[in-house]
């Protein structure tokens, strides 16, 4: 259901071409058989060539800046699903990334109006064990990736995806 969910909100965006290339079905890709590591490679041109451009971060650490872009500034329809609580609305947001990896490649948004910056919490852990629990598909994943290590947003968030074959790092 989930996964139905997420997949139809996707292709909704994919249709108001909210993406900043179009999505490529098909990556050029590589899988290196090499001992017990299967490395994979994907190389993805229009990601390379049309994807935000970072801001050079000195530091892992930097404050938030509301003047540079955060998920506070994207559209409404960039929101793929919105899990609420009683508290709040928009507590957790699933968002299309609009330069992706792979078709389906999201970004979970913990508390968006909290414009916390791009240090892993506690919450941001559970939101990314809670989306790979409720999917069904067997190689769904959630990740991090910090200011200094190819972030280009400085504004909480993990990154979803589902990947077409089991990584090594699922099999220890």
């Amino acid at each position: 259901m989930f996964d139905t969910l997420l997949h139809s909100e996707w292709d909704r965006a994919v249709t108001q071409d909210l993406f900043a290339f179009p999505i490529n079905y098909h990556a050029n890709r590589r899988i290196l058989d090499d001992g017990d590591l299967h490395y994979i490679i994907e190389y993805n041109r229009d990601r390379q060539e049309k994807r935000r451009i970072a801001y050079p971060y000195e530091h892992v650490k930097a404050p938030f800046d509301n003047n540079k872009f955060n998920f506070n500034k994207i559209k409404d329809k960039e929101i793929l699903i919105s899990l609420d609580n009683d508290e709040q609305t928009d507590k957790h947001l699933i968002i299309i990334n609009n330069a992706p990896i792979h078709p389906y490649h999201v970004l979970l948004v913990p508390d968006r109006q909290l414009e916390q910056t791009q240090i892993l919490t506690i919450d941001c852990i559970v939101f990314g064990f809670e989306f790979v629990a409720v999917s069904a598909h067997p190689y769904i994943l959630a990740g991090f990736n910090s200011l200094c290590a190819y972030a280009s947003i400085n504004h909480l968030h993990l990154h979803g995806m589902y990947f077409p074959d089991r990584l090594f790092l699922q099999t220890i």
